[in-house]
């Protein structure tokens, strides 16, 4: 049996949950907005840190490589991929997946973003126990390894975050069209 929202779409859930950021009032949009940034902004500073420290480290016993860049660089795409779908085009009722219909487009790119995410978020994981502890390289450079993962999680906390404050409704919304 279907719930109907107050606004007539569709809902999966049998109870409407509330907003826990209703207290932020009219600026939830915008603090989430910053905190999505601060997370991102984050999550590459990790990985820019464990960088800078290998390049410095004389003793090291692992090189950082191409497999070390390329779980931030999924993750980072991914979120691209989420945050530029039109969350409209998501609504619809056709299970369609012939003619032109919009909405099985847009939930594909979706599935295709977060693939993205789990999938640098994995292969960071990967990285950090198949390159850094199976081999029990020195503590000093299994940070390397945390900094990579530690930018995944991060760069998908700021998706979650920025999903969530994009389809935040404002009291007063006007859309102009020339």
């Amino acid at each position: 049996m279907p719930n109907y929202l107050s606004e007539g779409r569709r809902s999966i859930f049998l109870f409407k949950i509330p907003n826990p950021f209703k207290f932020l009032g009219d600026k939830q949009k915008a603090i989430g907005v910053y905190a999505a940034g601060a997370f991102f902004a984050i999550g590459w500073w990790a990985f820019i840190d464990a960088i800078t420290l290998a390049s410095r480290d004389p003793f090291k016993q692992v090189s950082i490589g191409f497999e070390d860049w390329i779980s931030g660089i999924l993750t980072t795409l991914g979120m691209i991929v989420i945050n530029l779908i039109d969350k409209s085009s998501l609504h619809g009722d056709t299970f369609s997946y012939s003619g032109d219909s919009l909405v099985w487009k847009a939930r594909l790119f979706l599935f295709v973003g977060f693939a993205l995410i789990a999938g640098g978020l994995a292969g960071s994981v990967c990285v950090l126990i198949l390159k850094y502890i199976v081999p029990e390289v020195p503590e000093s450079e299994l940070y390397y390894g945390i900094g990579q993962v530690a930018q995944c999680g991060f760069i998908m906390l700021s998706t979650v975050i920025l999903w969530i404050a994009q389809n935040t409704q404002e009291e007063y919304q006007y859309n102009f069209m020339l």
